[in-house]
């Protein structure tokens, strides 16, 4: 009887300890940022062609994009002031500068 109880004791002991393992590497969502510097009155930035948008300068005013390759354009007053293609990888800020 004791044998018994010592084994079913040991099983039991045994199943609540592999419920807690978990196999594999978690990682986070892949985010990449830009933000702009310098004069941005009356500024408007497209990225990809996309719809645009109205941005504030500094680099505490970050915008999320995917990481990879882009190209951002750069309105004032309807007229395009900068266009560039840029690449940015996971994780990484980039600066573009506003004339």
């Amino acid at each position: 009887m004791k044998y018994l109880i010592a084994i079913l004791s040991l099983a039991a002991l045994l199943g609540f300890s592999a419920c807690g393992y978990k196999e594999g590497v978690a990682t986070g969502a892949q985010k990449s940022y830009l933000y702009f510097t310098g004069d941005v009155t009356d500024v408007t930035v497209s990225v990809d062609e996309g719809v645009p948008f109205n941005v504030k300068s500094g680099r505490d005013n970050q915008y999320k994009i995917e990481p990879g390759k882009h190209i951002v354009k750069v309105y004032r007053n309807n007229t395009m002031t900068v266009q560039r293609e840029i690449f940015v990888s996971d994780g990484i800020a980039k600066e573009i500068e506003v004339r």
